[in-house]
């Protein structure tokens, strides 16, 4: 039973990352392939790449989306969570409906937000202006003017759409943890006089750090490497405003033919999802020798 586990691992899993960390030292340009071959290069696609300024645009956008996803997913997540976890008519229904987004498979879930974001018949613009908080329709897609530093109305609007998609998962795990809290400690708290924040702060909090801290690690390397709803949703742009290192690393794959440099870039995101991994580790081998 485990060698075909451990076979399906080796072939799913570790060849195509040994391939593509064994293209990103060659030369791998399709335009040029027939003529030079795949000479090795050491580090020089690390070296373009670095020289590349949308490289650094798309490091740093990636940076923003992975803060505003994991910040806001968890936030929502536990407050949803903290909701379904009190008794109230209609619970499970509610329980049920909330996995809808995340069984939505993101191309369709895409295609949904897509037509909401439409610039005139977007229902979301319909709203904001019949409530009067818009004088005119928002492009939120399309829209490179509202730019604020590293944030803007497109990179908003596609990691809105990413909370959407991730909260119930959030959601569920959270539930899950708050549930497995003896309902004991909260009556001694609140014995002792403690408030409901004091509760949520001294009680529920630190009991839900091992929940908590697996939910950041897995948002945090799933957003570094999140592609589909910014490549269907923007195609990177405008202006590589939402343009983070998958959708450059496809881009530089299969729209310029330099699959050494987009195997480059994956290497760059297995380095970064690795490292995101082993402080996790780290901080749980710490955890378990401190117990």
């Amino acid at each position: 039973m485990v060698a075909p586990m451990l076979a399906l691992v080796l072939v799913l899993g570790v060849y195509p990352m040994l391939q593509t960390l064994g293209m990103s030292v060659v030369q791998y340009d399709l335009m040029r392939i027939a003529r030079e071959g795949t000479p090795f290069v050491g580090l020089e696609n690390f070296r373009q790449i670095a020289a590349e300024p949308r490289f650094w645009i798309a490091f740093r956008n990636t940076l923003v989306f992975v803060a505003i996803v994991v910040g806001c997913v968890v936030a929502l997540g536990l407050f949803v969570a903290q909701v379904l976890n009190m008794d109230f008519r209609g619970r499970g229904i509610l329980r049920s409906l909330i996995l809808v987004p995340w069984v939505t498979p993101p191309v369709v879930s895409s295609a949904i937000w897509i037509w909401m974001y439409m610039a005139d018949r977007s229902p979301i613009n319909q709203v904001l202006m019949s409530l009067g908080l818009l004088d005119a329709p928002i492009r939120f897609l399309t829209d490179a003017s509202k730019v604020w530093g590293p944030f803007s109305v497109p990179m908003g609007a596609v990691s809105s759409v990413r909370i959407w998609n991730g909260l119930p998962f959030v959601t569920v795990m959270l539930l899950a943890g708050l549930q497995s809290i003896p309902h004991e400690v909260y009556e001694a708290a609140e014995i002792d006089g403690a408030s409901g924040i004091a509760r949520f702060r001294y009680v529920t909090l630190p009991m839900l750090g091992p929940v908590l801290s697996v939910l950041v690690t897995l948002l945090a390397i799933g957003g570094i490497g999140h592609f589909e709803m910014n490549y269907i949703m923007t195609l990177g742009g405008p202006n590589d405003l939402t343009n983070v290192l998958s959708v450059l690393a496809y881009q530089s794959a299969f729209t310029f033919y330099r699959f050494d440099l987009g195997a480059a870039i994956s290497a760059i995101i297995l380095l970064s999802t690795g490292t995101v991994a082993a402080f996790y580790i780290r901080a749980q081998l710490r955890g378990t020798g401190a117990g």
